[in-house]
């Protein structure tokens, strides 16, 4: 447990503080236990300062009150012999506060941070995957939960508070970790929960449609991206140099040490330090080739992992590995011992029955890519079964059912996520988009929609399962119930072996 003088603590922001001890930090006036520091700032659903009194009931240490008048920065009150101290801008220093109370990871810890729309999941977790089959003690934060790798702790978020991100670190850090790896949302990046986190490496997958509903627009979607390579601690920077915008920010970033990644662009080699390009790319039912150039050099290495969408994925994290000191050779040879993430174009192959992908495809080029991977891949009939989240970007929706009905053969709309939004509301938000909607099938319950697929479908049929990938839980209304598509699909096939 730490334990920190208050008058220490605060010094970098105000002086003359109290000789007050701290045990922990804690923005959640629900959890708070005696001796906290009560950081009440304003939340995206609650204000903490609401709760001062609740604080001051459970007897915690000191509360920080974010004040917006900077006057008032540093100005001392007490309630109940609970000092209370104004901070000006005080959301914008938490991850400060944490860095400094949970003090920086050990040297020796390689932190690196994934953002995108599409693919951190899949890139965070074959970095992990790859570093510990060569060897390597490796941790993770991120959609599939946070933990060691192979023993993750289930999370509501993508990116973590900043609270949790640094005691995170530091319990990692005191492990003999080597690697930690962490998916930091657009969300995360805006509310300034990854700010003093010492990146060595950042990477950018892509930059498409999604979470319009909190973002508004296309460019400030963007402009919260790019705060991760403009104003946050990086030292070298990976981008996907064939994405819209990785191109526009490899040629800002001209001055900074920037890996390009590309399939098709050998151009926006000249706009970065060093570079992978993919110049063959072989594809099978479940394998594909990738013979690259580099400027560590040439190979070729083979995957279960399909889709060109997972080409640049396998070379996002291959560029990171090799700026992480593993040799090409080594990366190479154990190139095919990766196997599919959860939930991430997962097959389920069992003979004389359909092949099952499911994947989290959840936006509109997720989709599409998913799809146009099962058509390039096994070239047979696609069943699409999707659904779009409820109180999420609506914009997406119509276009999702588009791409569905173009690329498939057969379209099942059912439920995602629906939460307190009307379900036929957001089913006939996705039929807007389709020119046939007599041909497309509605089955609200997700369950029933897999299994009369399962039992429509012929045995040299592909079905995809899309939206929710390795979830668990499905939002109704206010309650979350235990779902999974993956058990529905290991149920439907061990009844039919």
């Amino acid at each position: 447990m730490n334990k920190i003088c208050l008058k220490y603590f605060l010094l970098p922001w105000i002086k003359n503080a109290p000789k007050i001890y701290i045990l922990n930090l804690n923005t959640d006036s629900r959890t708070l236990k005696k001796g906290d520091l009560f950081i009440a700032i304003p939340g995206t659903k609650k204000d903490g300062r609401n709760f001062i009194y609740e604080a001051i009931c459970k007897k915690v240490s000191a509360i920080l009150y974010e004040t917006k008048k900077k006057g008032e920065h540093g100005i001392f009150k007490y309630i109940h012999n609970i000092l209370i101290i104004y901070f000006f801008k005080l959301s914008e220093n938490v991850s400060m506060l944490a860095s400094r109370f949970y003090k920086k990871p050990k040297k020796g810890l390689k932190i690196v941070g994934v953002t995108g729309t599409n693919g951190k999941t899949t890139v965070t977790q074959l970095i992990n995957q790859w570093s510990e089959i060569l060897g390597n003690k490796t941790a993770t934060m991120g959609t599939l939960g946070n933990g060691f790798y192979n023993a993750l702790c289930p999370t509501q978020n993508t990116t973590s508070s900043s609270i949790f991100i640094h005691s995170f670190l530091s319990k990692i850090s005191e492990k003999q970790t080597k690697l930690v790896t962490m998916e930091v949302s657009s969300h995360g990046l805006i509310q300034n929960r990854v700010k003093e986190v010492p990146f060595d490496i950042a990477i950018f997958t892509n930059l498409t449609q999604d979470h319009l509903d909190y973002h508004e627009s296309m460019e400030k979607y963007a402009s919260a991206k790019w705060l991760l390579f403009s104003t946050h601690k990086v030292k070298k920077i990976i981008l996907n140099a064939d994405d819209k915008y990785g191109k526009i920010w490899l040629k800002k970033l001209f001055n900074y040490y920037t890996i390009a990644v590309t399939i098709k662009n050998t151009a926006q080699k000249k706009y970065s330090t060093k570079w992978i390009n993919a110049t063959n790319i072989e594809h099978y039912n479940n394998l594909i080739y990738i013979t690259f150039e580099s400027s560590w050099g040439i190979g070729k290495i083979s995957s279960s992992l399909i889709g060109t969408f997972n080409v640049k994925n396998i070379l996002l994290s291959l560029a990171c590995l090799l700026e992480l000191g593993h040799s090409l050779c080594s990366l190479i040879t154990t190139s095919n011992k990766i196997t599919p993430i959860t939930g991430r174009m997962q097959t389920f192959i069992v003979a004389k029955k359909p092949i099952f992908i499911i994947d989290y495809a959840h936006t509109p080029d997720a989709l599409k890519n998913t799809l146009n991977a099962i058509r390039l891949h096994y070239k047979k009939y696609i069943w699409c079964i999707f659904g779009c989240g409820g109180e999420r970007d609506k914009k997406k929706r119509s276009i999702m059912g588009a791409i569905a009905e173009k690329i498939a053969n057969k379209v099942i709309i059912t439920n995602d996520n629906p939460r307190n939004e009307k379900e036929m509301t957001i089913i006939e938000d996705i039929l807007s988009g389709c020119k046939k909607k007599k041909k497309i099938l509605i089955i609200k319950n997700r369950q029933e929609a897999i299994s009369y697929v399962f039992l429509k479908a012929q045995y040299n049929h592909v079905i995809l399962i899309a939206g929710k990938g390795h979830e668990e839980q499905q939002i109704i209304r206010d309650r979350c119930i235990y779902y999974s598509d993956k058990m529905i699909v290991l149920k439907l096939l061990e009844k039919n072996i």
